[in-house]
């Protein structure tokens, strides 16, 4: 939502920004800029709906085709298994070593069967550094029109694509995952929660042209980066794939894929706990995915 805080009308775009692997870097936009962004995703969107449309194109041809990549959601197999974002007052505790078993079963037999050229690019993109930057880099500036990226780097981002759809097909429950986001550096911890919540109100759209590293736990995700400015985008989706380990590692991470759409449900202060019973807090951004299904 644009501010009137500045002498222009801003926005802040939480996505902007060139960020690490573990954190997402917030960047302010001019009101003209965020506004021509949000019409080329949308332009996007109406590109892949006429993808959708065309006779005579199977579903594999209309994937390559398309600019960015369908959901494939499996069956949620019980209502409970579709998580919901925590209330307010509600502590964020690890999630349990049930869950962790079993995403972690899913993933081991979706790794199993993915071609290795995926799983390669796949931990190409989340274990280095430079080519998380790089291709994330690539797809924010073009506002994420895959398309508009060198030939090499189209291939692979497919490819992580197509490993995370496989993740997705054979996925029966919800997601409630974590991601940090540094807000821009003239924001201390003394005004950080008065920022994001003038900056983030309910029915805000947020969108997230890059790649995004996550995890189940809100402890985990904190303890990636604590410093000053930076709070945590607490999102409830179904979408992504489950790269951390069983109930023997403290490790839930989760990659969600590009060119993904929220909406803010709101902001507060956040308590979690660690596995030792020690507690934090954290100042959060819930938000709800709105993503188009195709």
């Amino acid at each position: 939502m644009p501010r009137q805080g500045r002498p222009e009308p801003y926005v802040v775009d939480a996505d902007r920004g060139s960020g690490t692997t573990r954190t997402k870097q917030a960047r302010i936009l001019d009101l003209d800029d965020a506004t021509s962004r949000a019409e080329a995703r949308a332009g996007l969107r109406e590109l892949d709906a006429m993808v959708e449309s065309m006779p005579g194109l199977g579903r594999l041809q209309k994937d390559r085709e398309r600019i960015t990549p369908r959901g494939t959601l499996g069956d949620v197999g019980d209502p409970r298994m579709v998580r919901s974002l925590p209330d307010r007052g509600q502590v964020r505790k690890p999630i349990s070593a049930r869950q962790r078993n079993a995403r972690s079963k899913t993933r081991g037999q979706v790794q199993a069967t993915v071609p290795l050229t995926q799983l390669k690019a796949q931990r190409g993109i989340v274990t280095r550094p430079d080519v998380w930057m790089d291709v994330n880099d690539h797809l924010s500036e073009a506002a994420g029109d895959l398309q508009a990226l060198p030939e090499r780097d189209q291939e692979q981002v497919r490819r992580v694509d197509r490993s995370i759809q496989a993740y997705e097909r054979s996925n029966d429950r919800g997601h409630v995952v974590y991601t940090n986001v540094q807000m821009p550096y003239f924001i201390n911890a003394s005004n950080l929660e008065g920022f994001v919540r003038n900056n983030f109100e309910p029915g805000t759209q947020v969108s997230f042209d890059r790649f995004t590293f996550a995890t189940h736990q809100l402890h985990e995700t904190v303890d990636l980066h604590p410093g000053e400015g930076m709070a945590t985008f607490e999102i409830q989706t179904r979408r992504g794939a489950y790269l951390g380990g069983s109930d023997k590692r403290d490790n839930t991470s989760h990659l969600l894929p590009r060119g993904m759409d929220f909406e803010v449900v709101g902001t507060h202060t956040a308590y979690f706990q660690y596995p030792s019973g020690r507690r934090g807090s954290r100042t959060v951004i819930q938000l709800r995915d709105i993503t188009p299904d195709a």
